[in-house]
This record gives C-alpha cells, structure tokens and sequence, in this order.
C-alpha cells in the first residue's frame, strides 16, 4: 500500500492507485481535499482514500499508536489495520520534512520524495542516510533563469532498516487483494475537464 502526505489535489495517488492495493492520502487544504475527492469520483478510482490531516498530525500519532485509526478515514470505510504501508511518497513546501515526518518515512521500504527546494530535501535526506540510501535521483528545472528548482529522489531501505521493520524483502504489494484484477490503466481527469 502507498502512503502519500501533503497530497494536495491527489494526482500522484490517483495516478499511481493502479500500481497499489491501497493509496491513502493526507493533506490540510480543505480546498485541495475537496479537489482530491473530486478527482477520484472523475477518475472512478475505488482504491484512492484522502483525508484533512496534516503530515505533522498524521506522523506523531502514528508514532505513539503504529496502526492508529483516524475517524476522517474510517468514514471512508477505511481501517488503517488493514493497510500495509511500505512506499510513502512525500511532496513536502519547501520547509521539508518535520522531524517526527523523517522518523516516520524512515520506516518505510521506499521513500519517494518530491521536492521544491533542494536545501531541505538535502536535510531531509541527510537525515534519512543511517536508514537509507539514494537509488534514483532526477532535477527539473522548471523555473529557467531563477534558483528554483524541483527535484524528485527515490531513497530504499537498507537491509538492516528492512529487518527492524520486519519486512522481509521489502517489496511493496502491488496486487489487488483477494484475487481481484487491477483496473486497466485510464486518462486521468481533473476538476472542470469534461468526457471526451
């Protein structure tokens, strides 16, 4: 299952789900989580769960409680002791990751980690080092004739990170759960396009 914080609209999730059996998404724009519900109804995506919850929030109370429930999502009829996280992908603002944010991706088997500002992923990845280690790494300068830009990293665990956590091999489940088929890949929709 996929784990996404700051999600915004939900155009990772949405355009990842058919790679995960689950994709749960935390974000606290009450605008961008109402656009993110909205692309998924568009995209009839049925794996997608988005929820108004800060990465702040979400992390330490999944510190304190691993599995921890959060009643916005079981109003979705989702129960996090269902779910087997091992990507989490963040697109933090160019603060970067919190501390309790670094604790908890640093439990995962893979980190996919968009950033709009290279001096905190920097931190941010620097800090994740003991745990683990760059694979892929891409920049995209979007912004021509300024410092701005966006970068896009993918970290794995270690062995050892992937023994503590107790993921034997460290892949992530992408089939769908009691036997069902993936959905065929679609176009995706955002808000106001219309069917072609």
């Amino acid at each position: 299952d996929l784990l996404e914080l700051y999600c915004g609209n939900g155009n990772f999730s949405i355009a990842l789900a058919d790679n995960f059996r689950r994709c749960v998404g935390t974000e606290i724009s009450k605008t961008s989580v109402a656009a993110a519900h909205f692309n998924i109804e568009a995209n009839k995506t049925s794996n997608v769960f988005v929820a108004r919850c800060s990465s702040e929030e979400f992390s330490k109370a999944w510190l304190r409680d691993y599995k921890k429930d959060f009643k916005r999502f079981q109003q979705q009829g989702l129960t996090m002791a269902d779910c087997d996280f091992r990507t989490v992908l963040v697109d933090p603002p160019r603060a970067g990751l919190d501390d309790d944010t670094v604790s908890l991706v640093s439990k995962f088997d893979t980190i996919v980690y968009i950033s709009c500002n290279p001096d905190t992923l920097f931190a941010n990845v620097e800090a994740l080092a003991t745990t683990h280690e760059v694979k892929e790494f891409a920049l995209f300068d979007q912004f021509p004739y300024s410092h701005h830009v966006e970068c896009g990293v993918i970290l794995k665990a270690r062995e050892t990170t992937k023994k503590e956590n107790g993921h034997g091999n460290g892949t992530a489940t992408a089939e769908a759960s009691d036997g069902d088929e993936k959905p065929p890949a679609k176009k995706l929709k955002t808000e106001g396009e219309e069917d072609a």
